[in-house]
């Protein structure tokens, strides 16, 4: 797998800064004079984001959703973000999202991928294979959004032992949102074709730069590449073709959007035939050519 690059915190703030909140009451004014973090970064949205830029970040994204609705756009994965939730965003992933009401708001946390050292590899690991956003009803909410807060005052404060605290404080809320999943998973048993359509989305994100087939997943999961489409059609209403096809077109999307590699590296690198291949595939996407999409959409970062 070809190493691409991942946006520091600094860029990807760049991106996201007009949807942030001036003079915050939670989190840091990132728009302040004298702004700077250390090994976290708090934010609070302002509500007017509506939609983010496909990115791929080198960190940790906790969203605490406070009100409103979103779908957010995980590789080739949707998922329906309702308030009260709480998701966590991983390092690697290419994600984006768009608001689907007006009134969205959320408490956001960032941190590095080395925060912790290895010490929690095990619990991020299992966050990393389960990305779906967790509702957090009643005093579940309460206490996350408690924490958060409680976050937000230790960095604002600085007193001694704050950033232990406050490292205490993420690790409780990692666990509580795997015990939610957990539950989740347990209260509603998945049967064999939700199982399937898992597998085989699992495996598209192993194996998108090389396999692009149905008849290939099918393989590797043992099935045929039939029931493999009539399981897809029947829980998505979407042909199994297209979680291939839109995971890969993310992909250049992301390439164009922040890389310089020509588009026949990038044709090379995805295993098309040639560029005009990955062009006539792109055009279908998104209806113009990838030189006219990378000229609207190059994202400056440094």
């Amino acid at each position: 797998m070809t190493q691409l690059p991942l946006l520091s915190i600094e860029q990807s703030l760049e991106l996201y800064k007009n949807m942030h909140a001036k003079e915050p009451a939670f989190g840091m004014d990132i728009f302040s004079e004298d702004f700077k973090y250390e090994d976290i970064l708090i934010l609070e949205n302002n509500g007017k984001g509506k939609a983010g830029p496909y990115t791929r970040c080198g960190f940790y994204i906790f969203i605490l959703s406070l009100k409103g609705e979103s779908i957010r756009y995980i590789n080739q994965h949707e998922y329906h973000v309702k308030e009260n939730s709480l998701q966590l965003l991983v390092p690697g992933v290419i994600h984006s999202f768009e608001d689907i009401s007006d009134d969205q708001h959320s408490y956001i946390i960032l941190f590095k991928s080395d925060y912790f050292g290895k010490e929690m590899q095990t619990l991020l690991d299992f966050h990393r294979l389960h990305l779906s956003p967790v509702n957090m009803l009643g005093c579940g909410y309460e206490r996350i959004k408690y924490m958060f807060e409680q976050i937000d005052y230790e960095y604002k404060n600085k007193q001694d032992g704050y950033k232990e605290i406050v490292k205490s404080l993420i690790t409780q809320i990692l666990y509580m949102l795997k015990r939610d999943k957990l539950a989740s998973l347990q209260y509603r048993s998945k049967n064999r074709a939700e199982q399937i359509m898992d597998q085989y989305k699992e495996l598209i994100e192993e194996h998108y730069q090389n396999k692009k087939t149905v008849v290939e997943y099918a393989d590797i999961l043992e099935i045929t590449a039939k029931h493999l489409s009539e399981t897809a059609k029947e829980l998505t209403g979407r042909a199994a073709l297209f979680y291939i096809h839109i995971r890969i077109f993310k992909e250049i999307q992301y390439l164009l959007a922040y890389t310089k590699l020509s588009i026949k590296q990038i044709a090379s690198m995805l295993n098309f035939e040639n560029p005009s291949d990955l062009g006539r595939f792109f055009k279908k996407f998104e209806g113009v050519s990838p030189s006219k999409y990378r000229l609207e959409n190059t994202k400056s970062i440094s």
